[in-house]
């Protein structure tokens, strides 16, 4: 029971984690897009000075940002997984119950 108890704690916290994610990413999209814009319009401006070690800065830092979208979207996705888990056994722990209930319903009337 406690196992169940430590189990049900910690997907609480990566649901609630998750949903305070999602929140924020209003808020995040847009800056996003702004920091966006601006970081195009400075490599416009400096596009005439820049060398091949920049160039290829630039694209190990955008297979990075790649790579922790990956990141971020398998853990939204494994967040989602464990959330339904959660659902499915709550939904059999009630039905288990149930059935306990009846038995011990069962037991009883037998026994009068």
């Amino acid at each position: 029971m406690l196992y169940r108890l430590a189990l049900s704690v910690f997907i609480v916290f990566f649901v609630t984690t998750s949903m305070a994610a999602k929140e924020e990413s209003k808020e995040t999209k847009t800056l996003t897009q702004t920091v966006f814009e601006l970081e195009r319009s400075l490599a416009i401006l400096q596009l005439s000075t820049a060398s091949l070690g920049d160039y290829q800065s630039l694209d190990k830092k955008i297979a990075q940002v790649k790579s922790l979208e990956n990141r971020v979207n398998f853990l939204g996705n494994l967040t989602f997984l464990l959330c339904m888990a959660l659902v499915v056994f709550f939904f059999q722990l009630r039905k288990q119950n149930k059935r306990l209930l009846e038995l011990e319903k069962s037991k009883g009337n037998a026994n009068e």
